[in-house]
């Protein structure tokens, strides 16, 4: 996987290194191929030789910079420290390593220890752009999301390097790719080369020990996954600079790699099928002398030929891009050197403006999903998302990250006595987290409690009443995305009957509010309440005067009307859609079969079935959304033998909200289709 480097600073030392440059030129040469593995190798028999080669220590420090080894690199930098007297560009890279190191502070102090105006004015482009990244690290890594990032763990990360995931579709299951001893042979540069990994989680989300895939796991050639989609049937590779598809046969192996008709004889690095297959953007270097990797699009022809590629002028920079992944929801992520990258790379994401054609402004994704190292093949699935890091609480140089896009959510459930049935009422409930915070409610006659707490993180969980302690325990709720939503845990006082770690299950979708999970209230079937008694209050006895009391009212009897109903008591239904989704759920067959018997019963009616959608999303698509949905509702009610003349279409988008689109809930009830009656000139009518 190739790394990020002041390039040109490899290439101007050629010229200004001391009397060892002789020595030095493979080191500076492999440098400049960025050989990291290789450049080390070259070094190590040349500081073996003279401890004092200030010059090698320093090149050897870049060397453990670029692969993450940061307590080394700091021990070369300041060994080297006299060549900082001659070589005054000595100073700008210390000062990425401490970038690297996250120590923001230490990089700007180090680099202004550098006068930029003694510099040539290549080298002052390199002083300005690491100050910069400087910035930006300060400006993002000051203001981090609540989100959770969680190593994959020891079964699949290693002392090595673990990158380039791709998820199955249940997200039980995932391909990477791994370049670690034992696995390989040993490439050109130095490093083993890539392996293709597969591994699986357990039921709880545990992930178990990795194993080579099947077919992607030549031992004298890179090669990586890309892309897995169609339900797990295709899979993008990329291979030794050029990137094939493969298909799942019906034995369940892979089919033999086709190669993309995009690639070239320069490095094609990733790329992403969307639209049914019909579009794919992707990264390569073709279009420039700089082997830096840029953005293109090209789409499918009627004829099924591709067309010429595209240039995304308004994504690609002078550095490097790479890595695109597209969403569910249409929005585009990928992997960049520059814009306002605060080190290596870090992820973007970008929407597509269907009116202009044109992708948004890049938008730095901010820490901590970006930190001042590399951090790239970002994949998002609704609430969950993967990314690859260099980030250094990792086991290895490069590890793989799960991402969970929020750090609280939802739970409920009853405090009892062991016995089940006797609530603990009007208890207090309190949750401290590891920082300090603190979170409280209080139980109800029931025992039942409702309350925001943190996730993926440990937190004491205490209850006390009457000012005494009766539970005091560590948990960590695990979330795992599921088909259904489970928030639900009771808590016994006086008997240890609950793990410390609790599971709760959430349908993952972009609309996820796990604050606010739409699930039914605790169940107090068989519990007891516990009435608080108050005590009487002091009435004081006043004299009054007589109070003289009205005339009794005596109700006039009127002839009950019959209630307004809809023609032959039929309602006609309102049919509501998933997110983003079109299918008609089996739940409302039998109310539309109902108003499709009615309709063919009474020639005479006329309906209008119109589609909504939530906010989500551009207008432009809604509109499109909207109409799936009509049309899904329109052709099941004439394959029941409605007459098509009695039905009227319309996508109303997300214009007609009949609820909040800041909840769940509230979103959910706006993605519908409506049912009504219509006169002739199309009006609503009420009956």
């Amino acid at each position: 996987m190739k790394r990020s480097l002041l390039t040109l600073m490899i290439f101007s030392l050629i010229g200004i290194a001391s009397l060892q440059a002789q020595n030095l030129n493979k080191v500076y040469g492999a440098m400049a191929e960025e050989d990291w593995e290789v450049a080390l190798q070259e070094l190590e028999p040349i500081l073996a030789k003279k401890k004092k080669n200030y010059e090698a220590m320093w090149l050897a420090g870049i060397c453990h910079t670029k692969r993450y080894r940061m307590d080394k690199a700091f021990e070369l930098f300041k060994e080297a420290l006299p060549l900082a007297e001659e070589l005054p560009y000595f100073w700008i890279p210390y000062a990425e390593a401490y970038l690297v190191a996250e120590r923001v502070d230490d990089a700007e102090r180090t680099l202004r220890r550098l006068n930029v105006n003694s510099l040539e004015d290549a080298d002052q482009a390199d002083w300005y752009a690491l100050f910069n990244k400087i910035q930006n690290a300060r400006k993002y890594l000051s203001n981090p999301k609540d989100i959770i990032i969680k190593n994959l763990g020891p079964n699949v990360n290693t002392e090595g390097n673990e990158y380039s995931q791709v998820v199955t579709a249940n997200q039980m299951g995932i391909y990477f790719t791994a370049r670690r001893d034992g696995l390989g042979k040993i490439a050109d540069d130095g490093e083993n080369y890539e392996m293709v990994m597969t591994a699986e989680m357990d039921d709880l989300d545990k992930w178990k020990k990795d194993r080579p895939l099947d077919g992607f796991s030549a031992r004298d050639a890179n090669e990586a996954p890309v892309q897995l989609t169609n339900g797990d049937s295709t899979l993008l590779t990329f291979l030794d600079e050029d990137l094939y598809i493969s298909y799942r046969q019906a034995d369940g192996t892979w089919g033999k790699r086709q190669p993309l008709p995009i690639n070239t004889n320069k490095w094609d690095s990733h790329a992403f099928l969307y639209n049914n297959g019909n579009s794919m953007i992707y990264a390569s270097s073709f279009g420039n002398d700089d082997e830096n990797s840029d953005l293109y699009i090209v789409h499918k022809n009627a004829d099924g030929s591709w067309t010429k590629p595209y240039f995304i002028e308004e994504l690609n920079t002078p550095e490097r891009e790479d890595a695109p992944f597209v969403a569910e929801d249409g929005t585009l992520y990928f992997s960049s050197q520059g814009h306002d990258s605060m080190g290596g790379y870090d992820i973007f994401s970008t929407r597509l403006d269907s009116a202009t054609g044109k992708f948004s402004e890049p938008q730095n994704m901010g820490a901590p999903i970006n930190l001042p190292n590399d951090d790239t093949f970002f994949t998002l699935y609704g609430k969950n998302a993967y990314l690859s890091s260099s980030r250094p609480d990792g086991y290895g140089q490069v590890d793989i990250y799960r991402i969970i896009m929020f750090n609280k959510s939802q739970l409920q459930g009853k405090l009892l006595d062991c016995d089940n049935e006797t609530p603990v009422a009007y208890a207090e409930i309190k949750v401290t987290t590891e920082d300090g915070d603190e979170l409280t409610t209080t139980t109800d006659e029931y025992g039942v409690y409702r309350m925001v707490m943190p996730i993926e993180r440990d937190f004491t969980l205490s209850v006390s009443k009457d000012d005494e302690v009766l539970y005091e325990k560590e948990h960590a709720i695990r979330v795992l995305f599921r088909d259904e939503f489970d928030v639900e845990q009771d808590f016994y006082i006086g008997c240890d009957r609950v793990e410390k770690e609790i599971y709760v299950k959430m349908i993952n979708s972009f609309d996820l509010d796990p604050t606010n999970v739409p699930v039914p209230p605790v169940s107090t079937e068989g519990v007891q309440p516990v009435v608080e008694e108050e005590e009487e209050p002091i009435v004081e006895v006043v004299a009054e005067d007589p109070v003289v009391p009205d005339p009794p009212v005596v109700e006039e009897k009127t002839e009950a009307l019959p209630p307004a109903v809809t023609p032959e008591n039929i309602e006609l239904p309102m049919v509501y859609f998933d997110f983003d989704k079109h299918n008609i759920k089996s739940e409302f067959f039998k109310r539309l079969d109902e108003a499709a018997e009615l309709l063919v019963r009474r020639r005479d009616l006329r309906i209008m079935v119109a589609g909504h959608t939530d906010a989500y999303g551009t207008n432009p698509y809604n509109v499109a959304l909207g109409r799936r949905r009509y049309t899904e509702v329109y052709n099941y009610l004439i394959n029941k033998g409605v007459n098509p003349e009695q039905l009227e279409t319309k996508t109303f988008s997300e214009d007609i909200p009949v609820a909040s689109n800041r909840t769940v809930q509230g979103r959910a009830f706006n993605r519908r289709v409506e049912l009504y009656f219509i006169d002739e000139d199309g009006n609503r009518v009420d009956y």
